[in-house]
């Protein structure tokens, strides 16, 4: 069973991810599906592989379910099942049986978007029976405005608002990604950045990075902020294209208090 993200307090930690679609292990453009690259490897295998070089957790999101297509639940338990370390997963989770059934997988957080971002009560409601250190709140903001149902939908929030959204309701812990840098090894966009960690520290929140990363200067350009709201950086294409050793990346985040 997959341990608490609370085993890291008081520093950043790097969040390998592995994309699932129909089982199979991919990368999305900035979140378009038809611009997929498909890196034809067993998840469990990936998974392994990140776990054996030193990865401490997982961010694992099924964007087959966010598309509304087949889910890869199944691959998602097995994993669970498979490696003793914390996992986070998200993409179309979108009913509270979604939800229960990965926790007692052994996933240890659940991420929550389109539905919780237009159905209030439902993140307030898992967040009370399971408590806001299994749920993470997911802003995709393309523009300043926050995306919904596989980024493809406009939702009625700016990032302001979203933060707003999510101090209202109960989240303590938000995966912000960058969807114009999500995928292109380009870099994180650092106004979005600055911008959300000024906000979430006014509200008590920690922030998951996402989007961009290319190189290992860019996770450093996050992690010198040094900001009090950093709680993670999620790394995908770049560890699978071999641009960021994941190694390297976990030494980097350790030596940041």
């Amino acid at each position: 069973m997959s341990a608490d993200f609370l085993r890291f307090p008081g520093r950043p930690f790097i969040l390998p991810a592995i994309d699932l679609r129909g089982g199979r292990v991919v990368r999305l453009v900035r979140g378009a599906g038809d611009a997929e690259i498909d890196y034809e490897e067993d998840p469990l295998r990936i998974a392994g592989r990140w776990v054996d070089c030193g990865g401490e957790c997982l961010h694992i999101i099924d964007l087959g379910a966010a598309f509304g297509e087949e889910d890869s639940t199944g691959v998602i338990e097995e994993i669970a099942k498979k490696y003793s370390v914390p996992i986070q997963t998200g993409g179309g989770i979108r009913d509270r049986e979604r939800v229960e059934r990965l926790l007692e997988a052994g996933v240890s957080r659940v991420i929550l978007g389109t539905r919780a971002l237009q159905d209030p009560d439902f993140l307030s409601a898992m967040i009370e029976e399971h408590g806001a250190e299994r749920v993470v709140l997911a802003m995709d903001v393309a523009d300043g405005r926050v995306k919904l149902s596989g980024w493809t939908e406009d939702s009625s929030l700016d990032l302001t608002g979203g933060l707003d959204f999510a101090s209202k309701h109960g989240a303590r812990t938000l995966l912000v990604t960058a969807i114009d840098r999500d995928g292109t090894l380009s870099g994180p966009n650092m106004p979005l950045v600055g911008e959300t960690f000024e906000g979430a520290s006014e509200r008590d929140l920690q922030i998951v990075v996402a989007g961009g990363i290319g190189k290992i200067e860019d996770i450093q350009s996050v992690l010198e902020l040094r900001h009090a709201a950093l709680e993670s950086v999620v790394v995908g294409r770049a560890l699978y294209e071999k641009t960021v050793d994941l190694p390297e990346a976990l030494a980097l985040a350790r030596d940041y208090h």
